[in-house]
C-alpha cells in the first residue's frame, strides 16, 4: 500500500545575484504560492510494527503487516458503513495489503469479573440472537441501511479456561451478501477485549491466522490480568460467558424486554446490554464493497 510521503525542505543560505533580487514576475508569484501550499494532513492510520497503547492496562504490540486507525476515526468510519454505538471501540486494525478482505475491531468494556464456570447452551443463545437481530433491525433501516439477518453458527461459542478466551463465528446476511463475524473475548481483571474479525464467510478459514496473530498481541499488564482478581476489592460482573455472547451479539436490553428473551436470560444479561451499547458490525454484510472503502480512504484523512 502506498503511504503517504512528506518531503521536508531545508532551505540553504547562499549569496545571490542582484539580478535575482529584482522585483517578482506574475508568473514567479504563481510558483512560489504553489511552493508554499501547506503539505497534506498526516493519515491516521499507524503502520506497524510498534506498540499501540489501548488504554485500559491493554497493549497491543501491532506486527509488521497490519496498521491500526485510532478510536475517534475508526468509529466515524464504521458509522458511515452503518455501525453505530461505538464508544467502546479502541480500534481497527486491517492488513497492509490492498487486496487483503478482512478487518479487525477491537473493543474494551469495563464490566468487572467475568466468572468463567458457567455452561453455555449453543442452540438457546442462537435463538435468543436471531429475534433480537430482527428487532434491531427497526434501527438500521429507519437510518437508511438493509436489515439483516442471522444464518447461524459458523463456530459455536468456545471457551478456553487456561488462556481465558471466548470464541465463536455466526455468519449473518443480508439481501445481496453474506459476512462472518469471528469473536474473541479476552478476560481480564477488571473487564475483557472483544477482537472481532469481520470477512466474507468462504474466507473466514484463511483469515482466521490474522485475528489469533492480534489476538497473541493484545496483552493486558501484569497487574489487570484475569489471574490478578482480587475478591475482597474488585468488581464482578453480573452475568457470565452466555452474557458476553449475547452482548457481542449487540442485543440491547430493551429490544431483549420487548420479544420477551429478558425473563429467560436474565441472570446473564443486566448490565452488560443496556441500551445496546454493545452492538458490534455484524451489520456490516457487504464486506467486500467495505473493506474496499476502507482501504481507500486510508489515503484520506479519517478524522475529519
Amino acid at each position: 500500500m502506498v503511504q503517504m510521503i512528506f518531503v521536508v525542505l531545508l532551505a540553504l543560505v547562499t549569496v545571490w545575484p542582484r539580478a535575482a533580487m529584482a522585483a517578482p514576475t506574475k508568473e514567479s508569484k504563481e510558483n512560489a504560492t504553489e511552493e508554499a501550499a501547506p503539505p497534506p494532513p498526516p493519515s491516521p492510520w499507524k503502520p506497524g510494527p510498534q506498540d499501540i497503547d489501548l488504554g485500559h492496562d491493554l497493549k497491543l504490540a501491532l506486527p509488521e503487516a497490519y496498521e491500526y486507525l485510532p478510536a475517534g476515526p475508526a468509529a466515524k468510519m464504521l458509522e458511515k458503513n452503518g455501525s453505530f454505538h461505538n464508544e467502546n471501540l479502541l480500534g481497527i486494525v486491517a492488513s497492509k495489503d490492498d487486496d487483503a478482505q478482512w478487518f479487525v475491531t477491537i473493543r474494551y468494556e469495563a464490566e468487572g469479573y467475568i466468572k468463567d464456570d458457567e455452561k453455555i447452551d449453543a442452540n438457546e443463545l442462537l435463538s435468543a440472537i436471531r429475534e433480537g437481530t430482527e428487532e434491531s433491525n427497526k434501527e438500521r433501516v429507519e437510518k437508511g441501511f438493509k436489515a439483516w439477518h442471522v444464518d447461524g453458527w459458523s463456530e459455536p461459542p468456545a471457551y478456553d479456561k487456561s488462556l481465558h478466551h471466548l470464541v465463536w463465528a455466526l455468519s449473518v446476511s443480508d439481501d445481496e451478501s453474506k459476512s462472518v463475524n469471528f469473536n474473541t473475548r479476552i478476560l481480564g481483571r477488571r473487564g475483557y477485549v472483544a477482537i472481532n474479525l469481520v470477512t466474507a464467510p468462504e474466507l473466514l478459514a484463511g483469515y482466521k491466522p490474522e485475528a489469533a496473530a492480534l489476538l497473541k498481541a493484545t496483552t493486558f499488564s501484569s497487574t489487570a490480568r484475569y489471574e490478578a482478581f482480587n475478591e475482597k476489592t474488585d468488581k464482578v460482573a453480573e452475568y457470565g460467558l452466555a452474557g458476553l455472547v449475547l452482548g457481542g451479539a449487540g442485543l440491547g436490553a430493551a429490544k431483549l424486554v420487548k420479544i420477551g428473551l429478558l425473563a429467560k436470560f436474565w441472570k446473564v444479561i443486566i448490565a452488560a446490554l443496556i441500551a445496546g451499547k454493545k452492538a458490534i458490525v455484524l451489520g456490516l454484510a457487504a464486506v467486500a464493497a467495505f473493506v474496499k472503502k476502507l482501504f481507500s480512504r486510508k489515503r484520506e484523512p479519517a478524522n475529519g
